[in-house]
């Protein structure tokens, strides 16, 4: 169940819990926790949907594939719908829709995301690790300056499984050089929280929607059992700082 606490009630736990062990690196999903991309890229599904002459509105797919992957959302699409286009060059006019998109208009930022992210930067290593193309990725973050502030970028295109399976955060933990209970992981997604937690990292959701259900309670990964979970990232600001400082010890 997600709990989602008042802005006072988090920022006292945060200040009086002994939080243990401190986090050694922090990765960060992307859609939906960085950039609030869920309704452009809904838009651009839907309308590269129309011109195959399907019609699925932007609140259908919101429904349906909020949070999910592309190549996910493509396999599904082609089999609901029986495209007759290959499933790779759906995935090729989706890759270039986005980016035409985007040289018109920029993704916003998630309130709260770039106050953390420079107040995090040299404190612990910083990588962001999504299931979107590399160039899709690197482009927003370069456009909001954050890019520098980042040591890695992991994307679905670097793993043969893409999230909900742990490959993706293996991946992360093995090149930042630490076991994964050492690092952090922040998503907005169920589909982010099976690939987090399967891979044994500690998980901080963020998201202004109940987005949990009964499947994040157990996986062919094993049982799953979220960590944290807030309804923005200004409320969890605080307690993801605190998790990659020293802390004091309160009695």
């Amino acid at each position: 169940m997600n709990f989602l606490l008042s802005e006072e009630l988090t920022f006292t736990i945060a200040a009086s819990v002994c939080w243990g062990s401190k986090m050694r690196a922090i990765c960060f999903d992307f859609d939906g926790t960085l950039v609030d991309s869920e309704v452009f890229h809904a838009e651009n599904w839907s309308g590269f949907l129309k011109t195959l002459g399907i019609d699925f509105s932007m609140g259908a797919f919101l429904e349906r594939y909020a949070g999910v992957t592309w190549d996910k959302v493509a396999i599904d699409l082609f089999t609901r719908f029986s495209i007759s286009m290959p499933i790779e060059h759906m995935l090729q006019q989706m890759e270039a829709i986005t980016e035409k998109a985007l040289m018109l208009d920029n993704i916003p930022a998630k309130l709260g995301v770039s106050t953390l992210l420079h107040e995090l930067s040299g404190k612990v290593p910083l990588a962001v690790v999504t299931g979107a193309p590399r160039i899709y990725v690197e482009g927003i973050l370069q456009r909001h300056g954050w890019l520098e502030l980042f040591d890695h970028v992991f994307c679905g295109e670097d793993v043969a499984s893409n999230k909900p399976a742990p490959d993706i955060y293996q991946l992360a933990c093995a090149t930042l050089g630490f076991n994964p209970h050492e690092v952090l992981a922040i998503e907005d997604s169920v589909t982010g929280i099976k690939s987090s937690l399967s891979a044994g990292l500690k998980t901080v959701l963020v998201s202004d929607i109940d987005v949990t259900d009964f499947s994040i309670g157990s996986s062919k990964y094993g049982p799953l059992a979220l960590d944290y979970s807030f309804d923005s990232m200004h409320q969890a600001h605080l307690t993801v700082l605190n998790l990659v400082t020293n802390p004091i010890k309160y009695t």
